[in-house]
């Protein structure tokens, strides 16, 4: 699914109202939508809806009359300036028959008695400065209590574009957005505010949406297509993975472990001589010793070999430096992550590369792009390095040199564990041995990595869990 920013939004809704239907008709839509999906979740309670003067308060307007049909005690608090309201929300305002109060932490006192939902209609997707003065207040008494809020389009306070928090937001149960989802849906620590997201045609054409050139997306399936086994597949045609290992074997061993895990048909392990007594305890690992720059050339130049992992337990030294070159020049599709990372600046051409950095390590490779936010870091990074960068956290960002980007939706935080990222560069590695394109290979191996932790189904895994839950993925 795309994600939109706030302004390809405004602009395919603009595009819709001259094309398709009126202002009015697309904001009952939405109003309509949003009710439904309130009235699903909650039952019949009463509710505040929290209504600013612009276009997401005439939505709240819309939910608190539809609201009141369905026979819910509604009143509505309007939060804004009525001599600045926008046509559409004043319209609709109009129509509402019910109470209107002003903003007062009073309803926050009635909620606490009368089990009192709140819908947040103030501010949705166009805020770009600090909420302040009594909204703020409002938000952040809201926040200390245990009452219900649901969003409109977006939490009041959020930056639609960056995930920021532009001075206090509610913590919202709900969101439930038009048309596509936003970039702040997914990004911290605006997606900590959103609570779940429940996404709602409102009749935007797919075709309006593509006319907004889209170029972010929610990381699925959709984005990249695995290859199926065939009868006359060989361990080779699956896709034959070299990991060049460290002197922390460890992190080696859980690479590629999780290539094979991941459908390579053949993982060798290139590392020196008196480190390969360590990996023959694999079975199933080819162990290729290489104590040479000229060795590990060598190795690279066999025509089976489809794609290389380094960096993964590998101290950052001028030797790290001339295997990471090797690889560059061989043509070889690969991963570059920890200690080949502080190189990849250096190699004449990454653009078959695949860098994959924490936010730490990102820190030390870009500190000039690193106050920006995580969408923009990715981007600006890869465009810069001319490479695909996997931007890691609990909100995961891939980004490729032309601009495009997906964002993970899968909130798996058990992955912060050592060894999950040594896993997710065997799993990209084995997808790039596949025949993935970079983007794509990333792409899937991020995916199928949370959705592996997702399924262990526990708090506490360990790197071999993910590794061991890779084959149910499907």
């Amino acid at each position: 699914m795309e994600i939109l920013t706030a302004g390809q939004m405004r602009n395919a809704d603009k595009e819709t109202i001259a094309n398709i239907m009126p202002e009015l008709q697309l904001m009952e839509n939405a109003g309509f939508a949003a009710a439904c999906q309130i009235a699903h979740r909650y039952g019949k309670r009463p509710v505040t809806v929290l209504c600013g003067a612009g276009n997401n308060g005439g939505d709240g307007f819309v939910v608190a009359r539809l609201l009141r049909q369905r026979g819910w005690p509604v009143e509505v608090v309007f939060t804004g300036d009525e001599q600045k309201m926008t046509p559409a929300a004043a319209a609709n305002a109009k129509k509402f028959k019910g109470a209107v109060r002003p903003l007062s932490l009073q309803s926050l006192k009635r909620a606490e008695k009368d089990g009192r939902l709140f819908v947040d209609a103030v501010f949705g997707t166009g805020l770009s400065r600090p909420v302040t003065g009594d909204i703020a207040d409002f938000f952040n008494a809201l926040n200390e209590t245990a009452t219900p809020c649901v969003a409109l389009d977006i939490p009041g306070g959020v930056c639609a574009d960056t995930g920021e928090v532009l001075g206090t937001a509610p913590f919202c149960d709900m969101t439930v957005t038009f048309c596509r989802p936003k970039i702040g849906h997914f990004l911290y620590p605006a997606r900590e505010r959103a609570g779940d997201l429940v996404v709602c045609p409102i009749g935007i054409p797919d075709e309006i949406v593509a006319h907004q050139n889209p170029a972010v997306y929610e990381n699925a399936p959709d984005l990249f297509s695995i290859p199926a086994a065939t009868p006359y597949d060989n361990k080779y045609s699956r896709g034959a993975v070299l990991v060049r290992a460290g002197e922390m074997t460890g992190a080696a061993r859980l690479a590629a472990a999780a290539a094979r895990r991941a459908g390579a048909g053949w993982v060798g392990v290139s590392c020196d001589t008196r480190l390969q007594n360590l990996f023959a305890l694999d079975a199933e690992t080819v162990v290729q010793p290489a104590d040479t720059a000229e060795a590990f050339k060598a190795q690279l130049s066999g025509r089976k070999i489809s794609a290389a992992v380094i960096g993964m337990g590998l101290a950052e030294t001028p030797r790290a430096r001339e295997f990471l070159d090797i690889l560059s020049a061989s043509g070889k599709p690969f991963v570059a992550d920890a200690g080949a990372l502080p190189f990849i600046k250096t190699v004449k051409d990454p653009s078959r590369a695949i860098v994959t950095p924490h936010a730490g390590e990102f820190c030390r490779l870009f500190p000039d792009i690193a106050g920006k936010n995580k969408l923009d870091q990715a981007r600006t990074a890869a465009k810069t390095l001319n490479c695909v960068v996997v931007l890691k956290g609990a909100d995961t960002v891939i980004a490729a040199p032309d601009g495009r980007a997906a964002i993970n939706a899968t909130t798996a935080f058990n992955l912060a564990t050592a060894g999950s990222g040594d896993v997710l560069g065997g799993i990209i590695g084995a997808m790039l041995a596949k025949s993935l394109p970079p983007f794509e290979s990333a792409c899937a191996g991020v995916w199928l990595h949370s959705r592996a932790a997702e399924s262990v189904g526990r708090p506490n895994l360990t790197a071999p869990d993910i590794i061991d839950a890779l084959g149910e993925i499907r």
